[in-house]
């Protein structure tokens, strides 16, 4: 499954790729950030990881309330 997102947006375009494209789940993960060049080795991956958890981290701390999915 190819994932492209931008970094502000992250979690919001990674539900958003993985709500049309379901049936690519069980595939290998593949990053591309929107406007970069990069090939996933790896390293993008591990990127996206952290830049989600931040996210989502980053929300519930300033806001107050964990962030929904929907």
């Amino acid at each position: 499954m190819l994932l492209e997102v931008r970094r502000n947006h992250v979690i919001k375009d990674a539900l958003g790729t993985i709500r049309y494209s379901q049936d690519d789940l069980s595939s290998k993960l593949q990053i591309k950030f929107i406007g970069e060049a990069g090939v996933d080795l790896g390293g993008l991956r591990r990127e996206f990881f952290s830049i989600l958890v931040y996210q989502f981290s980053h929300s519930a701390l300033t806001s107050g309330k964990a962030y929904h999915l929907d």
